[in-house]
């Protein structure tokens, strides 16, 4: 059997495509703190890329 169809595998695995989805995660008290923490860093790591893109853009408007 392979290792993604063992029983008690999560079906799928949930991926953010956006940093509201992680602060969503970080902020739902019924999960684990450790897993909430996780949540909250990404959620700055996406912030933070989208800060960057825009000043990029605007620094190659000038």
């Amino acid at each position: 059997m392979a290792e993604h169809e063992r029983a008690g595998a999560p079906a799928r695995v949930f991926v953010a495509s956006e940093a509201h989805e992680c602060k969503q995660r970080a902020e739902d008290e019924d999960r684990p703190l450790t897993e909430r923490l996780v949540w909250a860093q990404l959620a700055v790591a996406a912030e933070l890329h989208i800060i960057r893109k825009e000043m990029r853009r605007e620094s190659r408007r000038r």
